[in-house]
């Protein structure tokens, strides 16, 4: 498998580092189409440190340039959209804008959260106080289903709209303990 261009500029500028370095160099050394391509880059790289550009000639192609450049980096005069676009950032990079985030994070707790009178006059809030005009009992918990008879279920359903349909199969009365 032979080594990407990528890997073999680095080691040509003398960038690449150890385990690396040895075994671009033992590639070479087996691998002739690999010698020829890094030949003929350091052949590319110095005609391009022998060619000095004058500034006078670089401003006259300047133009063509941009077109080249914008016709080869962003296709057929289309822009790339901005959420399109790749975001590359080191881990360094990465760590310290996460890093940031948390800080300006925990510092807004912390600066407008220590004064309570502060925060809301920030955050205004309302509060509505307890008493028997705004309060209404729900369920006192005295009346369970229990407390009420059969009769009384059914006409509370029956005023509610609903249509109950009861029959009891197997049933033998209770006999009275007082007898």
């Amino acid at each position: 498998m032979c080594i990407d261009l990528q890997m073999l500029s680095a080691y040509m500028d003398g960038e690449l580092k150890e385990p690396y370095k040895t075994q671009v160099k033992e590639h070479l050394e087996h691998c002739a189409a690999c010698r020829n391509l890094l030949e003929d880059m350091k052949k590319l790289d110095e005609k391009i440190q022998k060619d000095v550009f004058l500034e006078e000639e670089l401003n006259r192609n300047k133009d063509a340039i941009y077109k080249k450049l914008d016709a080869k980096c962003f296709g057929e005069g289309r822009q790339v959209s901005f959420f399109r676009r790749k975001i590359q950032m080191s881990i360094p990079t990465a760590i310290t804008a996460a890093a940031a985030a948390v800080f300006i994070f925990v510092g807004g707790f912390v600066f407008f959260g220590s004064n309570a009178k502060e925060t809301n006059d920030i955050l205004p809030s309302f509060s509505v106080n307890a008493d028997s005009e705004n309060v209404r009992l729900v369920s006192s918990g005295k009346n369970s289903l229990d407390d009420y008879t059969l009769e009384e279920i059914l006409q509370y359903l029956d005023g509610k709209g609903y249509q109950v349909d009861i029959s009891i199969k197997g049933l033998q009365p209770l006999e009275e303990k007082g007898e």
